[in-house]
């Protein structure tokens, strides 16, 4: 890993890149176990985070501190340990299906929790195993949306709930405002919401709310602004058959990979 650093014309480091340093220093000198001498796997990089490996340890890096429980593929292998790398508890079930790690909201951390597995043979001999998809309420729902990007069917509103996140819902050029809207069918009740913005970088969404139809109008139970590559949204639970992603102020037309809801 290399993290490029310019001087100034003075030749100092300056400040804030120098505190960015010392921040990864620091980071590194309480987790660097999980870092120094792995290799990346068994499981691949996804929603949950990412995980490395060595010797007959795995470490799962979770980072969205905002999921209370994670669910991963199963592996041909007995997990025989478990434990936080900076202490605390983590709650682990092994199943021939799946690996599910819970931890309290109060052990998990704002940039990366690591969940350390000791197995019963070498990490190093598995095989990488894709993450299991993560399936929402909003999976598959009846889309529409105000704009589709030149009406072709391959950026329709429906590919922004179809679980691939190789898909996505896209707006013409110029579009300064939009909105996404779902039937879920029937009424469901949800308090989670997860947007995937792609292109995150152009920061083309500047304003958006989440709302539900109910009682003859929309209501608003989440409000934000930029939402960046990923934006984990919790609000008071929500029970709507309609549910709508409004984004009244954007610089350019809004593009998203998924919008998905969670009971």
């Amino acid at each position: 890993m290399l993290l490029n650093v310019g001087p100034m014309p003075t030749g100092e480091i300056a400040p804030e890149q120098a505190n960015l340093l010392r921040g990864m220093g620091a980071w590194l000198a309480k987790n660097g176990e999980s870092i120094h001498g792995t290799r990346g796997g068994p499981f691949k990089p996804g929603d949950y985070g990412v995980s490395t490996r060595k010797g007959k340890t795995i470490y799962v890096h979770l980072l969205d501190p905002m999921d209370d429980m994670i669910k991963l593929p199963a592996i041909p292998a007995k997990i025989v340990g478990s434990r936080l790398l900076s202490g605390g508890k983590v709650q682990v079930r092994q199943t021939e299906k799946e690996i599910e790690l819970s931890v309290a909201a109060a052990d998990r951390s704002p940039l990366d929790t690591i969940v350390v597995l000791e197995l019963d043979r070498p990490a190093t001999e598995l095989a990488a195993v894709a993450p299991l998809p993560m399936l929402s309420i909003s999976t598959g729902a009846k889309a529409t949306a105000s704009n589709t990007y030149m009406g072709q069917k391959e950026f329709g509103p429906d590919k922004a709930v179809d679980g691939n996140r190789q898909t996505r819902w896209a707006t013409d050029a110029g579009t300064k405002s939009a909105w996404l809207e779902l039937d879920l069918g029937r009424a469901q009740t949800f308090s989670r919401a997860i947007i995937h913005q792609a292109f995150p970088e152009l920061k083309r969404i500047r304003k958006f709310t989440i709302e539900y139809f109910q009682d003859g109008q929309w209501k608003v139970c989440y409000e934000g602004t930029n939402p960046g590559a990923k934006l984990s949204a919790r609000f008071a639970p929500v029970t709507a058959q309609r549910v709508r992603l409004n984004i009244p102020e954007a610089t350019d037309g809004p593009t998203i990979w998924e919008f998905q809801l969670f009971k």
